[in-house]
């Protein structure tokens, strides 16, 4: 059966077909392409928002991370300051110690110093004491060009006065 309407010939059959092709076309399309690419956008939108989720997650975890290694910084540093305090104290005090100590043998052993000058000043006051009438009697001679050794006794007189 054709059915003739404005001059456009259609033949019934050809049209239920027709109609018939593209609805059996479109079930198909729908159940082996819409459907399963619809399942796998629907499917990558899940994981992209949980991969969305789990970078807030981690931001925060990072900022929470930073705030507490910022404030366990600033504890650290507070000791570590006062371990440097301590320490420079400690080493002022074994400084002045050791300052005290030095001081002290330095002033002791310029005691000693002194004193043994002092030993030998006198020991060579005395070596000198008993030689000088022989050490007048020579320079005599030689100042005069004479022979004065005879007169020992007179020297040594003199001397012993002169000490007095």
């Amino acid at each position: 059966m054709i059915l003739d309407l404005a001059g456009l010939q259609i033949s019934v059959p050809e049209f239920i077909w027709t109609i018939i092709s593209f609805f059996l076309f479109m079930f198909l399309l729908n159940k082996f392409l819409f459907k399963p690419v619809m399942s796998f956008m629907d499917e990558r939108k899940a994981r992209i928002d949980a991969g969305l989720e789990e970078g807030k997650k981690a931001n925060v975890a990072l900022k929470e991370n930073e705030a507490r290694l910022a404030k366990e910084l600033a504890e650290k540093g507070g000791e570590a300051r006062n371990v440097i305090s301590e320490a420079r104290s400690e080493a002022e005090k074994a400084k002045s110690e050791t300052l005290g100590t030095a001081h002290a043998e330095a002033e002791k052993l310029h005691k000693n110093v002194r004193e043994r000058v002092k030993v030998e000043e006198d020991a060579a006051v005395k070596e000198l004491d008993g030689s000088m009438p022989e050490l007048v009697a020579i320079l005599s001679g030689r100042l005069l060009g004479s022979d004065v050794s005879g007169e020992a006794a007179l020297i040594e007189g003199c001397v012993n006065k002169t000490k007095e």
